[in-house]
């Protein structure tokens, strides 16, 4: 059985296929067409407004998915295929590079610094204020402390 996810990006699929010209949709094997209808789902319907672009749609990660492996192994003439697999590239590298820039060793420590800095700050305004008291006010609380032992 299929996630729920994925059915619904097949549902998703099915309906933007049924909106593409019949030129392009003959392209793709029917046993691609017989998985997604398989794999469908029964209860999901999605309302897109086909007359934005398909980049403008509000698609599933999934979808976007699925329909990136359609175009690439069935309707992509050669020059689409080597741009899509310089984009696929290009995202690859910049996630790898963000990857790496997040979880440096470097970085870690480095970040947590300033927030110990901030944390000493905080404590050290926020010491209590001593109040000085006369010779007289120093004796009495000690004649006091006596008495009240």
């Amino acid at each position: 059985m299929v996630s729920t996810e994925y059915s619904e990006a097949a549902t998703e699929v099915l309906a933007i296929l049924k909106h593409t010209e019949k030129i392009k949709v003959k392209k793709i094997p029917k046993a691609m067409i017989n998985f997604l209808i398989n794999n469908r789902s029964t209860t999901y319907k999605p309302e897109f407004d086909y007359t934005k672009s398909i980049k403008d749609l509000n698609l599933k990660p999934k979808t976007q998915a699925l329909l990136g492996a359609i175009y690439l192994k069935y309707l992509a003439d050669e020059e689409g295929k080597e741009r899509f697999n310089k984009k696929i590239k290009a995202n690859e590298e910049k996630y790898q590079k963000e990857q790496r820039e997040k979880y440096n060793t470097d970085n870690l420590f480095k970040k947590k610094e300033p927030i110990i800095k901030q944390e000493n700050e905080q404590e050290e305004t926020q010491l209590p204020t001593v109040q000085n008291k006369s010779f007289i006010q120093k004796i009495i609380e000690k004649i006091k402390g006596v008495f009240r032992r």
